[in-house]
């Protein structure tokens, strides 16, 4: 499903060049549930932004569903990245001019009208699973953060991705709401999806089935809970 191979990222800090990233390996089976564990600045989001085609990579290689991501032009990655991906943010990345409805329906801009209106007959069971069924016509400002959240996830969904890619997803919430929002994500994963959370948080790590810990941008332990 997914393959770093000597995958490098750097960025230019004045005359000094910092290295963000650099993986000699990562691999993630289709299903699987990993956490991303590791201090502020470690390379985490780094790494989560390259597998969610959001950043480009100096050096290496990396595969994704048999295809090569270096092999493809930005149209092409962001096609792949649309139809393939689900992105849940700390900051839920909600655009506050659009009612709830919009916000969700906005990764299906760019897909055929009879797609697109297949998608928006989904809209309603997604949200119902999501208890969000009746803030559709309100905007993010109306709602907490719990729903806001909620609302980012069913965004993150409704073109039934097959990799969830979570970075912070309960940074920015109560502990109620994280256990709300980390229970959904499992029941993603329960569906088959390969679901990948970026955490500060032990309880979420604790969950998943693999824990990566990254320190200074590179690959420093691996295993079980």
């Amino acid at each position: 499903m997914i393959d770093l191979t000597n995958v490098k990222k750097t960025y230019q800090t004045g005359e000094a060049v910092c290295t963000a990233l650099d993986l000699p390996h990562f691999h993630c089976d289709q299903g699987e549930l990993i956490a991303i564990i590791g201090e502020s600045g470690s390379g985490k989001t780094t790494l989560l932004r390259i597998l969610g085609l959001l950043d480009q990579f100096d050096k290496g290689s990396y595969q994704i569903k048999h295809l090569k991501a270096e092999d493809l032009n930005n149209k092409q990655q962001a096609q792949l990245r649309n139809q393939t991906i689900g992105f849940v943010l700390q900051h839920f990345g909600l655009i506050h001019d659009y009612t709830v409805k919009e916000n969700i329906l906005m990764p299906t801009k760019y897909l055929p009208r009879k797609i697109r209106k297949a998608k928006a007959l989904k809209l309603q069971a997604l949200c119902l699973s999501l208890n969000i069924q009746d803030q559709l016509k309100k905007y993010p400002n109306q709602l907490s953060r719990g729903q806001q959240q909620r609302v980012a996830i069913a965004r993150a969904l409704i073109n039934e991705p097959d990799i969830l890619l979570a970075d912070e997803p309960t940074g920015n919430l109560d502990s109620l709401n994280s256990q709300i929002v980390l229970d959904i994500l499992l029941a993603e994963h329960r569906k088959g999806k390969t679901v990948i959370i970026v955490t500060h948080e032990q309880s979420i790590a604790d969950a998943c089935d693999r824990q990566v810990l990254m320190r200074d941008g590179k690959l420093s332990e691996e295993g079980m809970p």
